[in-house]
């Protein structure tokens, strides 16, 4: 596989591509999404490993959403089925992207111990099992110290889970080798990827308080103001979503994910 180098200006476009093939099909992005919160919510419920489903599930629903987008980029319709296409390829790769679901979790949970240093594990807590932390802890300022922490921690886990879910189930490689490839495909594109990050950052701080100071000066409450950011929240996270593929098509080949990945020496070039 021929690894790319892109330019940091590429970064943009991957965000533009988001909000354009969003536009393409808004309505079965957002059924595509309400599926999965769904699915994700119901499973959620079960004792004990409830809290830890949606870490693991994201690989699997990460290289659905890329392969959503990647339809919608051909021009054909998206359905919430295509969430699970990881899981109906070949044994092998299904197995590796399995695996995937476990090391994230297992980097996830490593990353909030790390964080419980600062907080006696008040964040670890909150995320997985929504137990809320005391008023004195929030007082204290530990459990911002600990989520700063935590966010820092999970750079590097980002990086390597980025490109992992689609070279372990479009290119057949093992986890491990998926991972430590993904990394080394973000670290050589660092800047592109800073200015993805950062243009995101802007547009999800930026634009619901926009919204909420535009209805307040138009006379409405404060309540109602909040109300109306939340549909273009919504807006800016489902783009965001269908922006990961943007990067894969741009740094990687792409072998057609709807059968089995031919081998790297046959593998033809996105279009």
């Amino acid at each position: 596989m021929q690894l790319r180098t892109v330019p940091a200006r590429e970064g943009l476009s991957w965000v533009k591509l988001g909000f354009i093939w969003l536009l393409r099909q808004p309505w079965s992005v957002l059924l595509m999404m309400s599926s999965y919160i769904l699915a994700v919510g119901l499973f959620s419920m079960l004792p004990v490993l409830g809290g830890l489903v949606p870490l693991l599930v994201v690989q699997i629903a990460t290289l659905g959403f890329m392969l959503a987008s990647r339809k919608i980029a051909l021009g054909e319709t998206v359905w919430p089925t295509v969430l699970l296409a990881g899981l109906r390829t070949t044994r092998p790769r299904v197995r590796a992207l399995l695996m995937l679901g476990v090391l994230y979790t297992a980097a996830v949970v490593g990353v909030l111990a790390l964080a419980s240093w600062v907080d006696g594990g008040a964040l670890l807590r909150l995320l997985l099992f929504g137990a809320m932390p005391s008023a004195a802890l929030v007082k204290s300022g530990a459990l911002r110290i600990a989520a700063l922490l935590a966010t820092l921690a999970y750079v590097p886990v980002s990086m390597a889970f980025w490109f992992a879910p689609p070279l372990v189930s479009w290119w057949g490689m093992g986890p491990w080798q998926a991972l430590f490839t993904s990394f080394i495909i973000v670290l050589g594109n660092l800047r592109a990827f800073m200015l993805y990050s950062i243009q995101w950052f802007l547009l999800f701080c930026a634009v619901p308080i926009i919204i909420v100071l535009l209805a307040q000066l138009a006379g409405a409450s404060a309540e109602t103001a909040t109300l109306l950011s939340l549909p273009v929240a919504l807006f800016l996270f489902l783009a965001f979503i269908l922006s990961f593929y943007a990067s894969v098509r741009s740094l990687i080949p792409d072998p057609d994910p709807d059968v089995a990945a031919p081998p790297p020496s046959t593998a033809q070039e996105p279009n």
